[in-house]
């Protein structure tokens, strides 16, 4: 068994937890590649991907921020002010099967991390730039516009070695535990995601909404104080239910009326860098309902928007001056039987054939007693994965 050379098409799905990871889906020799590059080629472009699933074949792949826009008639005006940046809107490979791996054979199956080395974050906008953003985000929360705003900015990297060693050497600092792989021949991209945007699997409807961030600390009571603080902070709290109540709307409007249930709320995860606050939403899908019509219906996920969803894409658009292509967008998979799993691509690296820089997103939940500073020191903080400690 190997994983597949630096010229092959595939998408690897990993689960690089500790405790009780999922077994990783590698899919490789696609018999077909659906993509789209303008916004109104998105819809054709999942029509097609759900018309292959009926068909018998497995679906992988990724789906860029940008493309919600093409999904909601009220962003038009944006969509058609964006249209055409470069970059895939939507890219799928299909597939005539999967092999699953266990996780702990992954690192086994992966180049020497030695081969590759990363750089450090370069953000393409100053903290002032940041700052004035920041301050236009809370100018539309006290003009009573919006609750809250996942405010973000592009950092470019540098990058050297083959991007499979840079993947074997990022997974353990990351922990992710909806990661993965996807190279296009266009583009690489390495995903080192700890959200899961929802999954579907038996009819059963999953969200874990993650909102709420505290850096770690090398004194391991002082970490423990970090984490027992994000658990009871107001502000923490008030933000991920924000993002919760979001999800149970988006969730009702595929889902059998009254199944929409909050299992788990604000249980704080513990990260190589970070600790972060996760609720988890859970809902019974509607009859008829494919995972493409359910991707089609809640894509972007609210915890990388903010709410109201829709005014939070249009201020989005009004601050943020680079477009965010994959990041915040999604990745996963769709089985011929209907299920189907997607993260939230944040902490993802995407580098271009022949680039030695890669691009990766940050960002965080602004809301009205949010401080600039503490933001943009959060957004540096979530980037620490990538380098050793």
């Amino acid at each position: 068994m190997r994983l597949p050379g630096p010229t092959d098409i595939f998408c690897l799905f990993d689960d690089a937890r500790q405790r009780g990871p999922a077994p990783a889906r590698l899919y490789r020799d696609p018999v077909a590649m659906i993509a789209a590059y303008r916004m109104d080629e998105v819809q054709p472009a999942l029509d097609r991907v759900g018309e292959a699933r009926e068909a018998g074949l497995h679906a992988a792949g990724f789906i860029s921020y940008e493309a919600g826009l093409a999904l909601e008639d009220r962003l038009a005006p944006i969509a058609a002010r964006r249209d055409g940046e470069g970059a895939p809107l939507l890219w799928f490979g299909l597939f005539e099967g999967v092999r699953r791996i266990p996780s702990t054979s992954v690192p086994g199956l992966l180049p020497d991390p030695a081969q590759a080395r990363v750089g450090a974050l370069r953000p393409l906008i100053d903290q002032p730039d940041h700052r004035a953003a920041f301050d236009a985000v809370q100018a539309y929360i006290r003009a009573g516009d919006i609750y809250q705003v996942n405010l973000t900015f592009p950092c470019d990297i540098p990058v050297d070695g083959d991007p499979m060693a840079l993947y074997a050497a990022i997974r353990p600092r990351a922990a992710a535990g909806y990661g993965g792989v996807i190279r296009t021949g266009d583009r690489t991209i390495l995903s080192f995601s700890p959200e899961l945007f929802f999954s579907q699997v038996r009819g059963q409807l999953t969200a874990r909404p993650m909102k709420g961030t505290a850096t770690r600390d090398a004194d391991p009571q002082a970490d423990a104080a970090q984490a027992r603080w994000l658990e009871e902070d107001e502000k923490q709290r008030a933000e991920n239910l924000m993002i919760v109540d979001l999800l149970r709307n988006d969730l009702s409007r595929v889902s059998r009326p009254g199944s929409v249930i909050v299992p788990d709320l604000f249980r704080v995860e513990t990260y190589p860098t970070v600790h972060q606050l996760v609720s988890t939403v859970r809902a019974r899908v509607l009859p008829g309902l494919s995972p493409v019509d359910v991707l089609r219906i809640l894509f972007p996920c609210g915890s990388i928007t903010g709410a109201p969803k829709l005014r939070a894409m249009e201020i989005i658009d009004a601050v943020e001056p680079h477009p965010r292509g994959v990041y915040t967008g999604a990745m996963g998979w769709i089985d011929p039987e209907g299920d189907a799993a997607f993260n939230v691509a944040i902490r993802t690296l995407c580098v271009e054939e022949g680039s030695n820089v890669g691009r990766l997103g940050l960002g965080s939940g602004i809301v009205a007693d949010s401080q600039g500073s503490s933001e943009w020191a959060e957004c540096l903080a979530k980037g620490r994965f990538l380098t050793p400690a």
